[in-house]
């Protein structure tokens, strides 16, 4: 039963399934927020569409990019949707003027050793926390510029703590696949030395056949002949008719041996 719900659980979709619930949980403490607040100034209703905008961009973005998690055959295009996706999240931080959006990116580092290499997913993670920076020191809380690169920095530090599960999930991921591919490799291998092994039994008794048989009837059909010639009458019939028997067994037996 574990061994079956394994299986369903693939690191792929926990990390599907993780990153989607932590999108959910973002949304909750804004639309919240707006809720108490009021919507009646326009700059908070902008604001609030931006958010809204962003917020269920970075959702479809990720499904779409999540659900294409796998070890080998990377493309272009998953780049692409990588960087609509850091671009989405940052977004989310600018129109909300908090650091969620570095919570969204830390959502983004758990799939990102699954997308780039490790040094260019370090430097993407880097970059996306960084680019946080202005929320913090022009938002509600204004802190200093020095303060704010405190604050990314946390940020990339639990993200660096997700982005090296990540990585570890990918590393078992393609642990089991080659285990896979060598299992495959091992099977077929059994079944090529099981035919070997036939072949090899059926080489040896024509061998055998042809050692044994073939030697005793061709001494026989010799003998025959020569019985033919000494013999008259009835008996003759019958030797000759012996040893046309004993060449039509005779090329069974090869017929045999060479099948």
């Amino acid at each position: 039963m574990m061994s079956g719900m394994n299986t369903r659980l693939n690191p792929q979709k926990l990390l599907r399934y993780a990153g989607l619930f932590t999108w959910l949980m973002v949304g909750i403490p804004m639309i919240y927020t707006w809720h108490q607040g009021g919507t009646e100034d326009l700059l908070m209703l902008g604001s609030m569409a931006g958010w809204e905008v962003s917020f269920l961009a970075f959702g479809l973005l990720y499904i779409l990019v999540a659900d294409k998690l796998n070890v080998y055959g990377k493309s272009w295009l998953d780049v692409v949707y990588l960087f609509l996706l850091s671009v989405s999240a940052v977004a989310v931080s600018y129109y909300s003027s908090s650091g969620l959006g570095s919570v969204l990116l830390m959502v983004i580092a758990g799939i990102l050793p699954w997308i780039l290499t490790l040094r260019a997913g370090l430097i993407w993670m880097v970059i996306s926390h960084l680019s946080v920076i202005p929320v913090f020191v022009l938002g509600p809380m204004h802190l200093t510029g020095w303060e704010a690169l405190m604050q990314s920095l946390l940020y990339a530090g639990f993200s660096t703590f997700v982005f090296v599960t990540g990585y570890v999930a990918k590393l078992q991921a393609t642990a089991r696949d080659e285990q896979r591919r060598l299992n495959a490799e091992l099977r077929s291998a059994r079944a090529l030395l099981a035919e070997n092994s036939r072949v090899g039994e059926r080489l040896r008794i024509s061998r055998e056949l042809h050692d044994l048989l073939g030697h005793h009837l061709t001494a026989l059909i010799l003998n025959l002949e020569v019985a033919g010639h000494l013999t008259q009458g009835d008996a003759q019939g019958h030797v000759k008719q012996s040893h046309a028997l004993a060449k039509l067994l005779l090329s069974d037996v090869r017929e045999a041996v060479s099948e």
